[in-house]
C-alpha cells in the first residue's frame, strides 16, 4: 500500500507552521507544570538530521513519561486555548487510538483513510505515552506490544479505516471484534500501564510506528531533556537521542531512498474553514 505523497512547497510549508503553532502550545502547558516532554521519531530524525522537518515530513510527535502524559491530559483539558481541540479517549467517545492528538479547530487535515468517520479532522500534533518497562525485553512487554497492536488493528478493522487483508495478527483481530470498542479501547488502556514503577530502569513506547523492541530503552537516556533546534523554534528532545535514533533507523544521517519515505495522503487540506 502506497504511504507516500508529494506536497506542492507552499501547502505543506503552511502545514508545518500550523503543526508547530500547535507544538508550542503543548510545550507551554508542559513548561507551566514541569512535564517533561520529548520529540520523538521522525520529528527527532528531522530535528538531528535537518534542523526541522524531514523535508517530506508531514507530521510532528511528541512524547511524555505515563505520569506527565496522565497529567497533561488533565490540565490540557482544562487549560488548551480553545483554538485547539483535545482529540483523546478522555474527551472523546469514539476515539480509537492509544495516544492523543491535539488539533486545531477551523482546520482540515482530511485523511483518505478515515475521511468516512465523522470525526474531528483537525490539523494535529501526537501526544505519545511512554510507559514503564522492568527490563530491555521479557514476556510480559511482549504480550503488551501484541495486545497494543492487535487492538489497534481491531479498531482499525471496526471502524473500516484498514481492510482486514492489510492488518497483523488477524485471528486475534477476528476475535477481538466481537467486543465493543469502549471496551476494547479501556483494556488496551490497562495492558499499556501494567508496570506501575515510575522509576523504571526501562521505558517503552507501546503505541509508536516502529517495533517495541525498538522503542525500549533506559530510562536514563531521556534525562535530563535537551534542547533541540527544530526550524525556528526550540524544543526538548531526548538527552542521548543518538543511542535512540541508532536502535530505530540505523544510520540515520543517511537519507532513505525516494520508495522508503512515508507520510501520510490527506485528500483534503484546509487551513481555515471560516474563509475557505
Amino acid at each position: 500500500m502506497n504511504r507516500y505523497r508529494e506536497y506542492d512547497k507552499e501547502t505543506l510549508s503552511k502545514l508545518k507552521k500550523v503543526e508547530m503553532e500547535i507544538a508550542d502550545e503543548i510545550k507551554r502547558i508542559c513548561e507551566k507544570h514541569k512535564l517533561h516532554y520529548f520529540l520523538v521519531g521522525g520529528t527527532l530524525l528531522g530535528a538531528i538530521r535537518h534542523k526541522g522537518f524531514i523535508p517530506w515530513d508531514d507530521d510532528m510527535d511528541i512524547a511524555m513519561f505515563r505520569k506527565d502524559y496522565d497529567l497533561f491530559i488533565k490540565y490540557a483539558k482544562k487549560e488548551l486555548d480553545k483554538k485547539y481541540y483535545l482529540d483523546a479517549f478522555e474527551t472523546n467517545k469514539d476515539y480509537y487510538l492509544p495516544f492523543a492528538k491535539v488539533r486545531k479547530n477551523n482546520t482540515i487535515f482530511d485523511e483518505r483513510e478515515n475521511h468516512h468517520l465523522n470525526n474531528h479532522k483537525g490539523i494535529y500534533v501526537d501526544v505519545i505515552p511512554i510507559d514503564n518497562a522492568s527490563s530491555e525485553n521479557n514476556l510480559r512487554q511482549k504480550f503488551q506490544a501484541i495486545t497494543t497492536r492487535s487492538i489497534i488493528s481491531t479498531m482499525f478493522y471496526k471502524n473500516r479505516i484498514r481492510p482486514l487483508k492489510e492488518l497483523r495478527y488477524k485471528p486475534l483481530v477476528i476475535l477481538l471484534s466481537i467486543f465493543p470498542k469502549k471496551g476494547l479501547m479501556k483494556f488496551q488502556d490497562k495492558v499499556m500501564r501494567m508496570y506501575k514503577d515510575d522509576n523504571s530502569e526501562y521505558v517503552i513506547i507501546l503505541a509508536g510506528s516502529y517495533n517495541y523492541l525498538k522503542e525500549t530503552n533506559k530510562r536514563d537516556i531521556y534525562l535530563p531533556p535537551v534542547k533541540v533546534k527544530f526550524e525556528d523554534r526550540v524544543y526538548d528532545t531526548i538527552k542521548d537521542y543518538d543511542t535512540y535514533l541508532s536502535k530505530i533507523y540505523g544510520d540515520y544521517m543517511k537519507l532513505p531512498p525516494k520508495d522508503k519515505r512515508v507520510n501520510h495522503i490527506p485528500i483534503n487540506i484546509v487551513f481555515d474553514t471560516t474563509k475557505e
